[in-house]
């Protein structure tokens, strides 16, 4: 896609994962906007990625080993962040003070300490921050919560949660709970409008595949203000494939989100089937579409001044963040 010189400059700060893939889903599918520089601290990385955009869009991004000399590019009118959790509160603090609008990586912030701050620096800024919790732009999770708002269904009883991931050989116990369960517990938040209140961690037989700081798998056990249980069972070396699942039992049915993206509903004795496929190897082949239509809709924010109501504020990042604190201290 060739970029025009009218498009929204983005700069995107760390280009593992994550980065390269907002880079070039944004450079592949989102009009309105370009990316036009890269912050890395690995400059190979950085470069190759500058690299693939330019392939894209005949843009080539400077590359940047100083992230306030990114900051303080004028053709730069707006950053993603997907530095390591560790670093999303400082890298979101410096950006809007340096007057940048901000689509962040979930979490807001790995502590409760800094994501308060970082909350509240948000809060009293003119920047438009958006954070990335892209299930909330996903088709069957919006789906889900068509069905549920249509109140044919009863009310909601329980909730269960499915999140297992192919290989995480750095993953601690709490990085399960701040970096998993997490994206469980804004999109159980966004789905019923109300938080969550108490958070307990269950510990399964521990697999050979985990290190010695992981305990893993893990059930991760949460009510909501209204009394819904919840149900998060995380596995961070299945071995065999992504999956990401959900259940939702309701008076009247069980609405499913099944791992592959579909949605099915068991209702009036009818149950669907089970649709058939081959597992993705991460989040962002099974998310891909979801990341494209987040990041259409952040361009769409930036153009009408105004955060799309479906994006995670930075109170929503705030309060999943207090909710796997919660988790944490159950630790």
């Amino acid at each position: 896609m060739i970029k025009s010189a009218k498009d929204i400059g983005f700069g995107v700060i760390g280009v593992g994962i994550m980065g390269k893939g907002h880079a070039l889903y944004l450079s592949d599918y989102v009009k309105g906007a370009k990316v036009v520089a890269i912050y890395d601290t690995n400059l190979t990385t950085a470069t190759n990625v500058a690299k693939e955009v330019f392939k894209k869009t005949k843009v080539l991004p400077k590359v940047y080993q100083d992230i306030d000399q990114l900051l303080g590019d004028k053709s730069v009118n707006s950053v993603i962040i997907a530095s390591p959790d560790h670093l999303h509160a400082k890298h979101l603090t410096q950006s809007v003070l340096a007057g940048k609008n901000v689509l962040c990586e979930k979490p807001l912030a790995s502590t409760v300490k800094e994501a308060k701050k970082v909350a509240k620096i948000v809060r009293e800024s003119k920047s438009i921050v958006g954070v990335g919790f892209m299930r909330r732009f996903d088709k069957a999770y919006l789906d889900l919560k068509k069905e549920i708002n249509t109140g044919k269904y009863g009310q909601v009883l329980q909730i269960r949660c499915t999140s297992r991931n192919v290989s995480s050989p750095n993953a601690t116990t709490s990085m399960l709970l701040t970096n998993v369960a997490v994206h469980e517990i804004d999109i159980i938040r966004w789905l019923l409008g109300e938080d969550i209140v108490s958070v307990k961690v269950n510990y399964a037989k521990v697999t050979k595949k985990a290190n010695p700081n992981l305990s893993d798998p893990i059930s991760v056990i949460c009510k909501s203000e209204s009394g819904v249980l919840i149900t998060i069972d995380i596995f961070a070396n299945s071995t065999y494939g992504y999956e990401v699942g959900m259940e939702v039992l309701t008076e009247n049915g069980s609405l499913v989100i099944e791992n592959l993206g579909s949605l099915n509903i068991a209702k009036n004795f009818k149950l669907p089937g089970r649709k058939p496929g081959t597992l993705h190897k991460d989040w962002m082949g099974r998310f891909k579409p979801a990341y494209i239509a987040e990041l259409k809709a952040f361009i769409n924010s930036l153009q009408k001044r105004k955060l799309d109501s479906n994006f995670a504020t930075a109170e929503d990042g705030l309060a999943a963040s207090i909710a796997c604190g919660l988790g944490v201290k159950s630790l």
